[in-house]
Order: C-alpha cells, then structure tokens, then sequence
C-alpha cells in the first residue's frame, strides 16, 4: 500500500512538473535596440540581437515580423532547447527620414503565455544637411502667384552653400544662388509657383544642389504640395496671402 502510494505520489509529482515546464523567451539586453545619434545615412543601419529560451521546455521561434517595409531581419536558428540562444539580425533603410526614428520587429513563439514579444529599433537621425522633406502651399488659385518657404538646416560645423535650385511644374527660386548657409544655423528660401489652369491637386519637386563634401548631402530634395482652386474661388488680391506652410 505504501509502495502504491509512493508511486502514485511520484506520478502526480511528474504530471505536475510536465504541465508546468514551458518555453520562456528572453531578449538579451532588453527589448529595444539604440543605434544613438546617426549622421551617416548613406546605408542602412545594422544591428543584432541574441535571443534566449530562458524556459525548462524546448522555445520554438514561430516568426519574426517587421512593422514595416524599410525593415529587414534574419534568424539563425527557430528551435531552441532550454538554455539555447540564436542570433536575430536585422536593418532599417533609413530613406528620407530625420530626427527620432521607431521601428519594431515582433517575435511570435510557442511559450505561454507570452507568445508576442517585441524588439524597438530607435536612432536619432542627424543630417549635417537637410532640407524640408514636404511644404505646402497655399492658397493656389488657377492663375495666381503663390509663394512660401522651404527651411534649410546645415548641422556641420562648416558653411554650406546652395549652387543651384531646379523646380518642376513652375517652381522657382525668387533668391539667386549661391546661398550661404552658415554652421549650425538655418535660412528659410523663398519659392514661388503660379496655379496651373487645370484645378485639383498640385504636385512639384525642388532640388537643391549643395557644395557640401559629403556626397549624400549634395543634392537635397523638397517635395511640394497644394490644393490648386479655380480663380472664380479666388478673393480680390488685396485680401489674398501669400505664405506657405511647411512641414
């Protein structure tokens, strides 16, 4: 009977110990990854991670997802034994992008219940030279003369100078070149456009060529945007403004 109840006791015992052992995930360094303060963007960021079953059962790696696009990653190994570790590599293509930056890459396992977890990618980017990324115009009328300004940052330590300005769909660049942009320091240059005769939307491209050493900062690129209007919407032209937003 004893014996009987030894057994029974350790059978329950090992039931007990099957049902609670499970995968657990753990990202070694925590769950977000800073490049810091990035200056060179001329490629894409790089970087990896180790990820670890930290559990008492074996962790299989279902996927790994980047939020978007300009991300990508690679892992070594999707099933790991208690104590194992695999290698989670990944890249973001920065683009046109500045400032803060946010990307993410969700991991999806087998361990319960804490199937999801998420790696933050973050950096701040620093262009030496940068340029308003979208401006808007308005109002445009069919027409009408509409101007704005498009900021230019030089974060260098050095001047820069603007050479040349090239607009498409009658963008122009009222201020004749070249323009100094001292260090550390921004201007705001004038641009100007007339209203197509067709109304809706409008669409134009400035590009800004640089003296800049460094080639990624030597052609800068504006995109400009407005809502074109008919000239019978347009108010006399003593009341009408002539700012523009940026943004």
């Amino acid at each position: 009977m004893k014996a009987f109840a030894y057994s029974l006791t350790a059978s329950l015992l090992l039931w007990t110990t099957a049902l609670s052992a499970q995968p657990k995930l753990e990202i070694i360094g925590g769950d977000t990854y800073d490049w810091g303060t990035i200056s060179d963007v001329s490629k894409p960021l790089t970087g990896q991670v180790e990820l670890k079953n930290v559990g008492d059962k074996e962790l299989v790696i279902y996927s790994t997802r980047p939020a978007c696009g300009c991300t990508s990653d690679a892992l070594d190994q999707t099933n790991l034994k208690p104590g194992e570790t695999t290698r989670l590599r990944f890249s973001v293509n920065v683009g046109s992008a500045s400032g803060q930056i946010i990307k993410s890459i969700t991991v999806t396992t087998n361990a319960q219940p804490d199937s999801i977890k998420v790696l933050f990618l973050k950096a701040n980017i620093l262009r030496l030279v940068q340029a308003d990324q979208f401006v808007s115009l308005y109002p445009m009328y069919v027409g009408r003369e509409v101007s704005g300004t498009v900021k230019v940052r030089n974060n260098s330590s050095a001047p820069v100078k603007l050479l040349e300005f090239t607009g498409n769909n009658g963008l122009t660049v009222p201020k004749k070149p070249p323009v100094t942009v001292p260090a550390h320091s921004e201007i705001d240059l004038p641009i100007k456009a007339v209203g197509p005769q067709q109304p809706g939307s409008f669409y134009g491209q400035l590009l800004i060529k640089t003296d800049s050493q460094d080639p990624q900062y030597k052609l800068l690129e504006v995109r400009i945007y407005a809502e074109n209007k008919p000239a019978s919407e347009a108010p006399s032209p003593a009341m009408l403004p002539s700012a523009g937003i940026n943004k």
